[in-house]
């Protein structure tokens, strides 16, 4: 059985990481969504808000399953006994990043794989900093954000 990591903090989750999820599911015998925390991050989301949007985003998969962990990605993966990190990349600036991560990753557990998937055309524009940054200021996010969860997203408590 081949599985897989896609790891991120989701906050929120766009129709771009659903992309993503879907072509992995497409991939691997199961995705585990790696709902995570980033401590260079300030979440607008806490972690079990997040972790109840990506449950609703993806039910429809019946191969991916959601977790969390409050440690670092590789623990996680040793847990799961995968050695495959999916990752999806928007641009050449994604790109320079996930090569220092999928290095650094490596090097904490031996074995470790990072794949990349290129962003669709069509979502390849958006990103959680400008759904969030819409959001903070009331504008209309239902292109961005799965409708899955949109009711969430309104009732957000701001900031």
């Amino acid at each position: 059985m081949r599985d897989c990591v896609y790891p991120g903090s989701f906050d929120p989750v766009t129709y771009g990481h659903k992309d993503i999820i879907r072509r992995a599911a497409g991939l691997f015998d199961t995705v585990h969504v790696g709902v995570l925390n980033n401590t260079q991050k300030r979440y607008m989301y806490d972690l079990p808000a997040r972790l109840a949007m990506m449950e609703r985003v993806c039910r429809e998969f019946s191969n991916v399953k959601v977790c969390s962990s409050g440690g670092l990605l590789v623990d996680l993966m040793k847990k799961l006994g995968t050695n495959v990190i999916v990752r999806g990349l928007r641009s050449s600036a994604d790109l320079d990043l996930e090569q220092q991560l999928a290095v650094v990753n490596a090097k904490l557990l031996p074995g470790v794989e990072t794949i990349a998937l290129l962003s669709r055309p069509e979502t390849q524009y958006i990103s959680s900093s400008v759904v969030k940054e819409l959001i903070a200021y009331g504008a209309d996010v239902s292109e961005y954000v799965p409708r899955e969860i949109t009711d969430m997203i309104l009732r957000r408590v701001p900031l």
